[in-house]
């Protein structure tokens, strides 16, 4: 289960909302019932590529330690 502010990437291309697999971005909005998000994605210099809805299984979220280590 993902919470507010979990930093994802996107594991299946999108492409009809302009995703590709391995995108990241930040959860600002679940759903009541945790099957859908919403997620801010940026691009490579960090700035928004606009905020998606998105279903649990579309998700994983990242372990930034792993990333900065």
């Amino acid at each position: 289960m993902l919470i507010e502010h979990d930093v994802v990437t996107v594991v299946e291309d999108v492409p009809d909302r302009g995703l590709s697999t391995g995108d990241v971005g930040a959860v600002v909005h679940c759903y009541p019932d945790r099957e859908a998000y919403e997620v801010d994605f940026v691009d490579e210099t960090g700035r928004s590529k606009g905020v998606v809805t998105l279903t649990g299984n579309q998700l994983l979220r990242l372990n930034l330690r792993s990333l900065v280590a």
